[in-house]
């Protein structure tokens, strides 16, 4: 029976051509790698994509909301403008008439529109004299004891009158405050409507007020719906960047790991090269 020899079977040692040809197929990048840096951009790119979405949604939300409140404003306004009688108003044109029943009268018809819809601050009319504007008809009622009285005189002058009553008055053609102002009774939004009479010719305005915080609570809603978007948003964008440093740092140990055997094969290459360059050297 013939006997094997001990190496007969076994794999064949790894020579110096095919670790050469190998070292060369599998040469590994050297790729800059940074988690953290990568991770950053990631979190910053998917906020300000997210920050930018939402103020665009934000801004169209909030504008048809407050065009929404101004259309309500002078529905209601024009509505109650017909409780005006526009010939009698004509005539309120003196300080004394103040006093009289039909002024009384007028005004009372005003105050009872004013006490059905209680997010009405102030419902007054006003006319354009010269270029003063002075109200006529006020629906607030006398101040209980210790408040303030903000009731206004007839043809009391109006102070720093805001544009769009001027606007009204001039030209005759209903206006709303484009945003709130601040006279010296607090802040509002308003709306305007002109007082017309049998002639279709506009004598004056009738103005209703609401309180700058009713209107800032009908924006709320926007305003809170916003804030969770970009909390919400601030999460994802975390969990993104999380998850991109992550993934990277386990890429770039794995990089590490594959260099550091590229690195121990070259090593051996080069002292297999150097144990052929010896064993092929000149005899002694």
């Amino acid at each position: 029976m013939a006997h094997r020899s001990p190496r007969e079977g076994a794999t064949p040692a790894l020579d110096r051509a095919t670790l050469a040809a190998l070292l060369a197929k599998h040469a590994p990048g050297r790729y800059r790698i940074r988690p953290l840096f990568e991770a950053v951009v990631v979190f910053v790119a998917v906020m300000l994509a997210t920050f930018i979405t939402v103020s665009f949604i934000h801004l169209r939300a909030l504008e048809a909301q407050k065009q929404e409140i101004r259309q309500g404003l002078l529905r209601t306004a024009n509505v109650l403008s017909t409780l005006v009688d526009v010939q009698a108003h004509r005539g309120f044109d003196r300080v004394e008439i103040e006093t009289t029943p039909g002024f009384i009268a007028a005004e009372q018809l005003l105050i009872r529109a004013k006490q059905a819809d209680r997010q009405i601050a102030f419902l007054y009319t006003a006319v354009l004299d010269g270029d003063t504007v002075r109200f006529v008809l006020d629906a607030t009622l006398p101040p209980l004891a210790g408040e303030e009285d903000t009731r206004v005189a007839l043809l009391q002058a109006y102070d720093d009158p805001p544009a769009e009553i001027v606007e009204a008055l001039r030209s005759g053609e209903t206006r709303a405050s484009a945003e709130p102002y601040t006279d010296e009774w607090g802040s509002f939004v308003s709306a305007y409507v002109p007082l017309r009479d049998a002639n279709g010719q506009a004598i004056g305005v009738l103005g209703l007020d609401l309180e700058v915080s009713a209107y800032l609570a009908r924006l709320e809603p926007i305003e809170r719906a916003t804030r969770r978007a970009l909390v919400t948003a601030f999460f994802i964008a975390f969990l993104m960047g999380s998850a991109v440093w992550f993934l990277r740092r386990f890429i770039l140990v794995l990089h590490h790991r594959r260099n550091a055997l590229y690195d121990d094969l070259q090593a051996m290459q080069a002292r297999l090269d150097a144990g052929h360059d010896d064993a092929t050297g000149p005899s002694a």
